[in-house]
């Protein structure tokens, strides 16, 4: 196995254990209201894009159309997500955050990101830059294969 490929797949095993491990230690909604980590994807989109369309979640997450209907459907009967017509054009709906959940939303990332700053102390802060520059090139680099496709 090549040196670059053992790399890559080391990179892609310590993503896997990060992403595990912030998610587990980010959760600090009750019990009873917790939401799955893919509707929180989801309302974390809708956050930073409001007015967004199914097609356009979709697409952002990489799956059917059908499959992003069932979680916005989930997430509007749920009363975090608010589904309207576009002025532009009344066949296509528009999905926004109710007022609670951008609140839920401002909260909970406030909590999270001062959870999971601490582990990137390790890092000088040229470090962190170039980690960061890094990490945006990989994935503009796999947004613009995935939009030639």
């Amino acid at each position: 196995m090549s040196d670059r490929r053992s790399q890559i797949e080391g990179i892609l095993q310590y993503f896997q254990a990060m992403k595990h491990r912030v998610l587990s230690g980010t959760y600090i909604l009750s019990p009873r209201n917790q939401i799955p980590n893919s509707q929180w994807i989801v309302l974390r989109i809708v956050y930073q894009n409001e007015g967004i369309g199914v097609k356009e979640i979709s697409h952002r997450l990489g799956i059917s159309s059908s499959a992003a209907t069932q979680l916005v459907d989930s997430l509007v009967r749920k009363g975090y997500l608010i589904r309207e017509e576009s002025p532009e054009d009344r066949r296509a709906l528009r999905i926004s955050l109710t007022v609670k959940t951008r609140e839920l939303i401002d909260v909970t990332s406030a909590r999270a990101l001062g959870a999971v700053q601490s582990h990137f102390d390790v890092l000088t802060d040229e470090e962190l830059h170039t980690f960061y520059k890094l990490c945006v090139k990989v994935a503009n680099n796999m947004i613009d294969k995935e939009e030639k496709l």
